[in-house]
């Protein structure tokens, strides 16, 4: 089997202030609504986007758990970068490598946040559809979690 791999640029423009989408982004409050909320199948077994932290996802369908994935922030420079890697495991073998660097850049107009990911799918995957797809589910759930409650404050 070979390996597939791509790499995914997206942006997004924010009429907000980048330290403030960069906190509503690494919060654990707003994150449990925008990425593991209880209709994403992903459940964490704790957040910690701090710089060395280590997460755990796991990937819940139809009641079973079917995989997991481990997210290591490697950087954090507050208000503007968060570079992690992830390892993605399903069916007990190792499926997923990504690197990904989020930068939050100042505009007139508020803000932008630009995101790279490099991936490599061990199962031969069509990765480049897969995550752009999931990039736009995951900064459509963010903008409309931002819409609904507001930027988190403190």
């Amino acid at each position: 089997m070979q390996s597939t791999s791509a790499t995914i640029k997206v942006t997004r423009a924010f009429p907000h202030p980048a330290e403030s989408v960069f906190a509503h982004w690494i919060s654990p409050e707003t994150r449990l609504r925008w990425e593991a909320g209880p209709d994403t199948g992903m459940t964490y077994d704790a957040f910690d986007t701090r710089e060395g932290g280590v997460e755990t996802v796991r990937i819940v369908q139809d009641g079973k758990e079917i995989g997991h994935m481990f997210q290591n922030t490697h950087r954090l420079v507050e208000g503007q970068l968060m570079a992690y890697s992830l390892t993605g495991v399903f069916g007990g073998v190792l499926t997923t490598l990504m690197q990904i660097a989020i930068e939050f850049q100042p505009t007139d107009e508020g803000c932008r946040l630009d995101a790279t990911a490099q991936v490599i799918d061990l199962t031969g995957g069509d990765v480049q559809t897969q995550h752009e797809a999931g990039w736009d589910w995951i900064l459509d759930r963010f903008e409309a979690d931002i819409a609904e409650h507001g930027l988190v404050t403190g």
